[in-house]
């Protein structure tokens, strides 16, 4: 009776040893997933970064064209009512808008700066995220070997303390 016993002491250790060996790989192998999943992410968030300069530099071209065409316009128009461009309130209009579509150009540039800074800054974390989901696999891993080894050791123990509670009766 006292080898089955034993048999049985010494399953149950052995299998809570392997249990704590695949709690430990699982918990790895999904703290790997996060890992990854984040380092894609940061990913996205770099293409965000540089698809919101891109786009800047396209709309604050378009917003030059537009006062380029705008300035156009009004110098036409003011020379074709004969009215002298080169001073007073004609030319005062003509450098107000266009010190003024300068300054929306130079907003819009600074917007998308601010927007690619924000992706730039989210892809930042994704990636401290990625490490410490790769951190976190690692030690999943050893943590579960070392909870197999204690899980045997402190089986073997057990089995140790029922064996000599045996021999001595």
């Amino acid at each position: 009776m006292c080898d089955v016993v034993t048999a049985l002491m010494i399953g149950s250790t052995v299998m809570g040893g392997v249990s704590a060996v695949q709690q430990g790989n699982a918990a790895a192998a999904s703290a790997t997933y996060n890992a990854q999943v984040a380092t894609m992410n940061a990913e996205i968030m770099d293409k965000n970064a540089r698809d919101a300069i891109e786009r800047g530099k396209i709309e604050e071209q378009q917003k030059r064209f537009e006062i380029a065409a705008l300035t156009g316009r009004q110098r036409a128009a003011m020379a074709a009512n004969g009215v002298d461009l080169s001073f007073g309130s004609p030319l005062d209009t003509i450098v107000d808008t266009a010190m003024l579509g300068e300054l929306d150009a130079l907003t819009i540039r600074s917007n998308a700066a601010r927007e690619a800074y924000d992706y730039k800054v989210a892809g930042a974390n994704n990636r401290a995220d990625a490490a410490l989901s790769t951190a976190n696999a690692k030690s999943s891993k050893t943590g579960g070997y070392l909870s197999a080894f204690g899980t045997i050791l402190g089986g073997g123990s057990e089995i140790g303390k029922y064996r000599a509670s045996r021999s001595i009766a």
